[in-house]
């Protein structure tokens, strides 16, 4: 960084662009970049929080639009592997694509991604965190699905629901673990409504890190589709399923 001093706003503003190209950035890595005292990069974040643009979590800040705070834990640890993941899933959108995007950490990076590429899509949703980040987004038309509010996942689920009016192309999912005989989430009711969404879609693409591989759940969601499931992770895995990696 060269030894140019930025007045305070510039430094704010330089800040801001730093937490949202990574979606989440440690204190000390701010203050390297930036060239100046932690203490210094602490009271920038502080502002920053009580203006409403970032959330601040022990040892740094995230970008406010997209995440969610209760599951941040888990985005920080692996955000490398679940962007590039992100970054993989978005090969296989196509422009006019009709896409459901679930509730999720991956699948809320993923949405940041898709967002930055400008395509022209119709998005399915029952993720409040999904319809937030699109609110100003032009290029992509929103479609909400209802049920009820799940606060810890941020999310409506219906396990009744009608599907029969909607025509997903491709969905996106979000899983909690996977083995070789299929994919889990925390609960029966979560699952029943995946494997909804999964049934009428005509491809399914699972974004998941390695970490939730041989990982059991007491929700099953089904067995792999090895027709139209595609598993897209950080890793090649032992598992006869077709894997983006």
């Amino acid at each position: 960084m060269a030894n140019v001093r930025l007045l305070p706003e510039e430094r704010r503003k330089k800040i801001l662009e730093l937490i949202r190209k990574d979606g989440s950035i440690k204190v000390g890595e701010i203050a390297r970049l930036v060239d100046v005292s932690l203490s210094t990069v602490r009271n920038d974040l502080r502002t920053l929080k009580e203006r409403g643009l970032i959330h601040r979590v022990h040892g740094g800040a995230i970008v406010k639009e997209a995440y969610d705070p209760l599951y941040q834990k888990g985005v920080t640890d692996v955000y490398d592997a679940k962007l590039n993941i992100a970054k993989r899933a978005i090969e296989f959108v196509e422009e006019g694509d009709f896409i459901f995007i679930d509730a999720g950490s991956t699948t809320l990076i993923f949405l940041e991604e898709l967002i930055k590429t400008n395509i022209p899509v119709h998005v399915i949703t029952n993720s409040l965190y999904v319809i937030n980040a699109l609110t100003e987004v032009q290029h992509i038309t929103v479609y909400v699905m209802g049920g009820e509010f799940r606060r810890l996942t941020m999310n409506f689920v219906e396990s009744e629901i009608n599907l029969s009016e909607y025509r997903i192309f491709k969905a996106f999912m979000g899983v909690g673990g996977f083995d070789h005989e299929g994919y889990y989430v925390t609960t029966p009711v979560e699952a029943k409504f995946k494997r909804k969404i999964m049934s009428i879609a005509k491809k399914v693409y699972i974004l998941a890190d390695s970490r939730k591989f041989d990982k059991v759940l007491m929700g099953f969601i089904g067995n792999w589709n090895r027709e139209k499931d595609t598993l897209i992770t950080d890793k090649d895995l032992p598992l006869d399923v077709n894997i983006v990696f």
